[in-house]
């Protein structure tokens, strides 16, 4: 009887150590960011399980940056939700940097900090998490960058199939790396936390992030706010040339319709049109001036409309015409500006392939939007979308999802999230990434919520516009979507100042 009580014992012990190791735990870390003069910041490290159905299994670990208010008492935060996926708000982009002043998160942050914590957390699988999915270093140095020019089609497809080998036999799940996971994530920081309400702020995946929270765990959120809106019932690999087309027919109607834009770029669609499709016959050579030093490039009509759909998404729509005028008469200074833009971003000019070595984006997108897409669909689309499908025949999820071998979504998780939380939903008119369209639909299934569309602007304008960034912050405030806006979304787009820009041009 004795050796049976003790054996019982053993047992719960063993089960009480059990669920102990698979509770959300936080550790308290060493900031390495420095935070400005009278701001204060905690930082730490979430460590919750890889799978949640096997406690005792492998853990992942998330950074975690608290940006605190100034009130002693402040009310309850805004959770940061990060886009890509696989953005990586709390590693530098550049070595060496410290990525909250990089990203400029104290002075964006400065409205809300008045009287709440804001709360950046990474994303499992990207920087700032343990383990890390990423298969190649980033374009954090100029050696880093040097090595990711030199590599073929082949190295790219073998560096892919031996990281995802070396993800096996670091026996990690990448079943456990998908939207409704990371969801869990920010529960378990809420819970970890021991926070009762939160705010979510998410920005373009971000925002397919937030809504999984809405959907899994609506008793932690208090209020919502979602930029460039990406909802799980859309597949954004499924119509890009048609989302294209319209941003670019919607520029020409927006020129045709102002007399000076009229005047300075007659004929704007077709010249357009020709532009880029010349650019296959006599491509553009451009030489960048890039943090490591000048670069020659040579825009094909591919990378050519790569650099005017970079123009539109960072808010500056209203250059693309001054931009295509002046290259048609061999002006090449404005897209060599847009183009050391892009290439600073992304480096989707000096690469030899449209490289994506980003480990949680592959998984993600494979598992949730290519598996997902119509083939013949996509293929009409493609051969009927002329000059303006050339990026979306440019993705190469088509080659890489069959090498990253990750499981299919269920048609579960790609049905509307429906919610009565109070959420704000912001989108730019010239946003073709997350267009207006998108947000429209998740506001459909969302009771308490007010979609507003910025007219001149691209994708993020929570960052790209003073009053988006006010929406932003008033609506945390007073988180009741029936208040009348503030300022004004409805600005059109501003060919003065176009002008006035390509005047000051050296």
């Amino acid at each position: 009887m004795q050796r049976l009580f003790g054996a019982g014992l053993a047992a719960i012990l063993m089960l009480v150590a059990g669920v102990a190791l698979g509770a959300p735990r936080l550790e308290r870390d060493r900031c390495v960011f420095k935070p400005p003069r009278g701001d204060r910041l905690e930082c730490y490290t979430l460590i919750v399980p890889e799978n949640r159905e096997q406690p005792q299994g492998a853990e992942v670990r998330l950074k975690v940056a608290v940006l605190k208010a100034r009130r002693a008492l402040a009310r309850d935060p805004v959770i940061y939700l990060a886009g890509g996926p696989g953005d990586s708000p709390l590693v530098a982009y550049n070595a060496g940097a410290d990525p909250l002043a990089e990203g400029d998160w104290w002075n964006d942050t400065a409205n809300i900090r008045r009287k709440r914590d804001v709360i950046i957390v990474s994303e499992r699988g990207a920087g700032g998490s343990t383990p890390n999915l990423d298969c190649f270093e980033p374009r954090s140095s100029e050696p880093a960058r040097a090595r990711r020019r030199s590599i073929t089609e082949p190295q790219e497809r073998d560096i892919l199939l031996r990281c995802r080998a070396e993800l096996d036999r670091r026996r990690i799940d990448l079943a456990m790396y998908a939207t409704p996971v990371l969801a869990d994530d920010v529960a378990d920081l809420v819970k970890a936390m021991r926070l009762e309400k939160v705010n979510l702020y998410g920005i373009s995946y971000g925002t397919r992030w937030a809504l999984e929270v809405m959907r899994r765990h609506p008793g932690i959120v208090r209020s919502v706010v979602l930029d460039g809106v990406y909802p799980p019932q859309i597949n954004g690999e499924q119509n890009e040339p048609e989302i294209v087309r319209s941003v670019f027919e919607q520029l020409y109607a927006d020129c045709a319709s102002d007399k000076l834009c009229r005047e300075r770029n007659p004929d704007l669609a077709n010249v357009t049109r020709a532009t880029i499709a010349n650019a296959d016959r006599k491509p553009v050579e451009l030489t960048l001036d890039l943090d490591d030093g000048p670069r020659t490039v040579k825009l094909d009509s591919a990378r050519l409309l790569l650099v005017l759909l970079h123009m539109m998404r960072e808010g500056d729509a209203n250059m693309v015409p001054e931009a295509v005028t002046a290259l048609a008469r061999g002006d090449r200074r404005l897209i060599t500006q847009a183009a050391e833009m892009l290439e600073d971003d992304e480096g989707a000019l000096t690469e030899g392939n449209a490289q994506q070595f980003g480990g949680l984006f592959n998984t993600i997108e494979c598992r949730e939007s290519w598996a997902a897409v119509d083939q013949r669909a996509r293929d009409a689309a493609i051969q009927a979308g002329g000059v303006y499908s050339l990026s979306a025949q440019m993705s190469k999820l088509g080659a890489y999802c069959p090498v990253w071998r990750v499981p299919v979504a269920p048609p579960s998780e790609r049905q509307p999230v429906v919610s009565d939380l109070p959420t704000l939903l912001l989108s730019g008119g010239y946003d073709w990434l997350t267009p207006p369209s998108w947000g429209r639909e998740a506001a459909r299934h969302l009771s308490l919520s007010r979609h507003i569309v910025f007219r001149a602007l691209g994708h993020g304008v929570s960052a790209q516009d003073q009053c988006a960034a006010r929406l932003r912050d008033e609506f945390f405030e007073a988180p009741d979507p029936r208040y009348p806006p503030s300022c004004r979304s409805d600005t059109p787009l501003d060919f003065v100042g176009a002008m006035e820009r390509v005047k000051a041009l050296p």
